[in-house]
């Protein structure tokens, strides 16, 4: 079912900014410039280290009553989540709208949603005049983290995860995003986690539906078509669309993960492949892995753990 925008607001609304200054290549000192004359803007925050965003978010969503007020979230993909945890994380009988400029390595998000370079999407946020729903998936974790998270990306149990984790820590990724060719960092570390990633077993339970696999490799649940920087994993995905998607890659000869890999950046046709495996995904999904693996959420690299997951999903007013 496509989720439908909600009721037109006919008035500018009043930014509630949250920024990243360490995302990118930190050079993004004219397009910055150009926000801060935005007439509208209330609040102005930079984020000062990894979680930071979470809070700030959540005492906008707590303290702030302006009915025309929307939390501009300026960074990468892991700042926007951090702002979307932090606004769903308060009971609000009204959620405030979640604007985005996109200043990160990846911009998956930014792909997904069409808002083009940091620029494009200044400018579409300057021509919007009303927030849509989009979907956001939630985890809940019984096993290490007993939390609750949201994701607007992807959640990843395995190889993509430990290609996030080695991407995050090398430090081919700040040269890269000095050469605006940050997307770049994730290709260079997939051939080193393909070899270290081992197979692993888990447990997908959604609806009436059970299925065990004993030989999965890569895990990703997707709510829009992209990981990694651009890559294509599942094409069909929707952010307007309701539900969520699991995609399940079984470990494979290197020749094989070579021409797979080589269907995934061109057309996805390597979704017809027989070691992989795609689940649409009910309310209340379950998912089990007992032996530790690493995880990633919205490129935000998990420590490794076993993992209890109930997986759900729900709509967000985002402004864009």
């Amino acid at each position: 079912m496509k989720l439908v925008s909600i009721e037109r607001i006919t008035i500018m609304p009043n930014f509630y900014v949250i920024h990243n200054p360490q995302a990118g290549n930190q050079a993004h000192g004219d397009i910055i410039s150009q926000i801060k004359h935005l007439r509208t803007i209330v609040r102005w925050s930079d984020t000062q280290y990894a979680g930071h965003a979470v809070k700030l978010a959540k005492n906008i969503a707590n303290t702030v009553t302006d009915p025309e007020a929307v939390a501009l979230a300026i960074g990468g993909d892991g700042t926007l989540n951090e702002v979307l945890n932090g606004l769903l994380q308060t009971q609000r009988e009204a959620p405030i709208p979640l604007a985005y400029i996109p200043l990160g390595s990846g911009n998956d998000f930014a792909r997904a949603a069409h808002l083009g370079t940091a620029s494009e999407a200044l400018y579409h946020l300057k021509q919007t005049t009303q927030p849509q729903q989009l979907n956001v998936g939630r985890m809940t974790d019984d096993g290490l983290y007993q939390t609750t998270r949201y994701f607007i990306n992807n959640l990843g149990i395995g190889f993509d995860a430990l290609v996030v984790d080695h991407t995050n820590q090398s430090p081919w990724k700040k040269r890269l995003n000095r050469l605006g060719l940050g997307h770049f960092s994730y290709l260079a570390t997939t051939l080193a986690a393909f070899f270290q990633q081992q197979a692993f077993q888990m447990t997908v339970m959604t609806g009436d539906q059970y299925q065990q696999f004993t030989q999965a490799f890569l895990v990703t649940i997707t709510n829009q078509p992209f990981f990694g920087g651009g890559i294509a994993l599942l094409p069909t995905a929707d952010l307007t669309q309701e539900g969520l998607d699991l995609v399940i890659a079984k470990k494979m000869s290197f020749l094989q993960f070579l021409k797979l890999f080589m269907a995934l950046k061109k057309d996805g046709s390597h979704l017809a492949h027989p070691n992989v495996t795609t689940i649409p995904l009910q309310h209340g999904t379950q998912i089990y892995v007992r032996d530790m693996q690493p995880g990633q959420v919205d490129g935000e690299t998990l420590q490794p753990s076993t993992f209890g997951l109930n997986i759900d999903y729900q709509s967000y007013p985002f402004w864009l």
